[in-house]
């Protein structure tokens, strides 16, 4: 009975361990590799809230560990707290104080938790850690990709924290972490740009266009409508950039949410309905066929930037419906290693047999990460496309 007794608590302790080492080895990664000082500080509480745990399952009735007990919690407790607490206050309380860029939900609702770690830890961390880490479980993203995507987007994020509009701004990593473990999100989320001044785009009488974007893989960071938010002010255009978990607009809800953001913001925007395009990065292709296909009448345009297509929706009757009256764009890099350039140029050689006005432009020396190497290039080219007869 007695090796029954202690065979099941090695078992409970050993169930019990896995976790809490891989939490605890997570935190130290990300104690390592973060830029911030604090994503590090939020990294470093979990480790030491990782160590409690694991000498309070693997120590507890240790004679030494019982001398030391109340001392050791004590200290290392207040430790991970304050690393906690520190970072949450200074994180982002998504207070849309700025009127040029609101963080949305549909119908009003606002499911925001300020004090979530995907909000506490800075996007640049959690950007910055998952792209030294892709080229490790993803064959598609090489070091040199992964270094790139770095390198262009951390100046992006130093920017952005000297701008209180978006230092302020919430994230919505929260669904892509949920996503990411097979956990149901709340959808509806969606950040929008407003053109400056403020008052023109508050005035009903004047109706001016949109331009709806769909991020790629990995969730709708703040470094999209940061970039986005530029050329709703330079060109006098809202831009609404929705959420849906990790980007797997495959699925029928991405749609759907996506035509129900749209005709929510017609109602509440000052939007000519009869302007509005939509754009997909990377993943984001496959979620504009999508919603092309739920709403024809929706979208005057469609623009697919580095993009994963279902090829096959295009002949699809109600996809063709609007075919004669729609502009589609198609912009891609030359060299990118993701959506190999023979695959796009095989869409698109099939689509212009379908549809009259498909246009293609091709940066022959850029790869996957085109929108944020040659933003400014990218949107002249969809403004191009937007405005064109």
């Amino acid at each position: 009975m007695l090796l029954v007794k202690r065979a099941i608590k090695s078992l409970l302790r050993i169930i019990a361990g896995v976790p809490i080492v891989s939490v605890t080895l997570g935190s130290l990664l990300y104690l390592i590799l973060s830029v911030t000082w604090t994503g590090r500080c939020l990294a470093l509480s979990g480790v030491v809230i990782g160590v409690v745990l694991f000498c309070s399952v693997g120590y507890w009735n240790r004679s030494w560990f019982k001398r030391i007990r109340r001392r050791f919690y004590a200290v290392l407790i207040s430790i991970g707290l304050v690393a906690y607490l520190v970072p949450m206050l200074l994180s982002p309380s998504d207070g849309n104080a700025d009127p040029r860029v609101q963080s949305c939900f549909l119908q009003g609702k606002r499911p925001f938790w300020r004090c979530s770690p995907s909000n506490v830890m800075p996007e640049v961390d959690q950007i910055n850690v998952a792209m030294k880490m892709c080229p490790l479980f993803a064959a598609q993203i090489s070091r040199v990709q992964a270094a790139r995507m770095r390198s262009l987007v951390t100046p992006m994020y130093e920017e952005m924290d000297r701008d209180a509009a978006f230092r302020d701004l919430g994230s919505a990593f929260d669904s892509a972490c949920l996503d990411l473990l097979h956990i149901k999100f709340p959808a509806g989320h969606y950040f929008v740009a407003l053109p400056e001044p403020p008052a023109a785009s508050s005035d009903k009488r004047e109706q001016i266009p949109c331009l709806i974007f769909l991020h790629g893989m990995g969730g709708n960071a703040k470094a999209y409508i940061w970039l986005l938010s530029r050329f709703a002010r330079e060109r006098k255009w809202i831009v609404i950039a929705p959420t849906f978990g990790l980007g797997n607009w495959d699925n029928p809800d991405g749609a759907a949410m996506v035509v129900a953001i749209a005709r929510e913001a017609v109602k509440t925007l000052p939007i000519d309905p009869h302007r509005i395009f939509l754009m997909g990065y990377s993943n984001g292709g496959m979620g504009v066929t999508r919603a092309a296909i739920l709403a024809p009448e929706l979208f005057q345009g469609l623009i697919y930037l580095s993009p994963v297509t279902e090829d096959e929706l295009f002949s699809t009757k109600q996809f063709l419906s609007r075919a004669r009256d729609r502009k589609i764009l198609f912009l891609y890099g030359g060299r990118d290693e993701q959506i190999p350039r023979r695959f796009v140029e095989a869409t698109v050689a099939s689509l212009i047999q379908r549809v009259s006005d498909v246009r293609i432009k091709v940066y022959d020396d850029e790869g996957h990460w085109l929108l944020f190497s040659q933003p400014k290039s990218v949107f002249d080219d969809v403004f191009e496309s937007m405005t064109s007869k």
